[in-house]
């Protein structure tokens, strides 16, 4: 569902005019393959490049030529330096808690592309502790939640968790930014688990 959402709005930018850059996708190599055909299917009028595999160094000048570029983590921390003169507009992080570690190239190259807008696509942006969400907003907009140790220091504080107060002022923070969705909502016919 998150990917078909995406490519219908690039879809819906490219119709009306509004696309003037490509969109990057960033996700795991299992995955790229995916996007690809999805587009194919779903969007067969956006012009897509697979920016994978030795040879990617050759399309950095044509990246312009396409609506939609896909890539993986491991090209993007290879290219940081090549794509992050590049303006996209849109960049997109499929399964996003890849750059959960704000220390890491991943998170640092991905903080480095230059675009319009931001999507971080993730069925579980937290899998650890609170502090994977602060680098996931940190690529989506820079500074939002403060400094990274300011962030850990507020929600390692002890009581956080039951602190209903605070619980819901976080909730009032991320609320605009994130749609969550449960089993029920989505998949009505889903046994329990």
């Amino acid at each position: 569902g998150k990917t078909v959402q995406v490519l219908a709005l690039l879809e819906m930018r490219r119709h009306r005019g509004t696309l003037k850059a490509p969109a990057l996708v960033v996700a795991p190599r299992s995955v790229v393959s995916n996007w690809v055909s999805e587009a194919r299917r779903f969007t067969p009028e956006l012009k897509v490049l697979e920016h994978i595999g030795p040879a990617r160094h050759r399309n950095i000048d044509r990246l312009g030529d396409y609506h939609l570029v896909v890539t993986t983590y491991g090209a993007l921390r290879s290219d940081a330096v090549l794509l992050k003169d590049t303006r996209f507009s849109y960049a997109v992080l499929d399964e996003a808690q890849a750059i959960k570690n704000p220390r890491s190239r991943t998170a640092k190259a991905a903080r480095l592309v230059q675009a319009e807008h931001r999507l971080a696509l993730s069925g579980t942006p937290i899998e650890n502790h609170l502090g994977e969400l602060w680098s996931l907003f940190d690529f989506l907009n820079p500074g939002m939640l403060g400094r990274s140790a300011t962030f850990q220091r507020i929600t390692q504080a002890r009581g956080l968790l039951t602190d209903e107060g605070v619980r819901a002022m976080m909730r009032r923070a991320m609320r605009p930014f994130i749609l969550r969705r449960t089993k029920q909502e989505v998949a009505k016919d889903l046994p329990e688990k």
